[in-house]
């Protein structure tokens, strides 16, 4: 007789942890909003302790900011953040990239090939929620690809900030046909080798990034 491995239940903080992090992710919870231990408690039937651990991981992973009147925020940054994590980014993707076309350029240009042609796909049913998770799929691609644990754990939590900020500033139709545009000409540099060419459009395209979200973040009030 064969019984089969149970699975370990999830714990109540990893459902409050995983439940909070895509509530901020795909814009439930806004960018600069306070939030509250009790009414997520309420909301997710659970009680506050998980709900605070969770919190506390997410400040950790520069998702919330505690201040020392205990108030919880989502993250909202000044321009200044912004360019610390753009530049962070640019450092982490360029070298993940030159260690992908040093180890796995062939394995990595057919997975991102299937992204693509994914969002090509999502672009021509104007399924821009969908070409948004698949732009960050994208991307890890490049991190994947460098095949360094260390290069994933530290891009873990930017990606989180990204992704935050992906899902509210690539929302005008124009900017994601942009994007996407760049995308394909990345693919085409991997398929062909061209390394320092990747490398270099990479940056353009990251560096472009930055300007779409900070003229979306300067449309936010004080208040938002």
């Amino acid at each position: 007789m064969t019984l089969q491995k149970l699975k370990r239940p999830v714990s109540l903080f990893d459902m409050a942890l995983d439940g909070i992090r895509s509530s901020i992710v795909d814009g439930t919870i806004e960018i600069g909003e306070q939030i509250s231990e009790t009414r997520i408690s309420e909301q997710l039937g659970i009680s506050k302790t998980p709900v605070r651990e969770a919190l506390q991981e997410l400040r950790r992973e520069g998702l919330v900011q505690i201040d020392p009147r205990k108030r919880t925020t989502v993250f909202k940054p000044d321009s200044q953040q912004l360019s610390e994590l753009f530049d962070m980014r640019v450092l982490l993707e360029t070298g993940a990239a030159e260690r992908m076309y040093q180890r796995n350029r062939e394995q990595s240009a057919g997975l991102m090939r299937a992204v693509v042609e994914r969002m090509q796909r999502a672009v021509e049913r104007e399924d821009y929620r969908g070409y948004r998770a698949l732009d960050s799929d994208f991307h890890q691609t490049i991190i994947d690809g460098a095949g360094n644990g260390l290069i994933s754990e530290t891009y873990r939590p930017l990606s989180s900030k990204i992704n935050v900020l992906r899902n509210r500033g690539l929302l005008d139709p124009y900017v994601v046909h942009k994007s996407f545009a760049f995308h394909q000409r990345l693919l085409a540099l991997l398929e062909n080798a061209e390394a320092e060419e990747f490398r270099a459009a990479l940056t353009t395209h990251i560096q472009n990034s930055q300007k779409d979200y900070e003229a979306w973040l300067a449309t936010l009030s004080p208040a938002d």
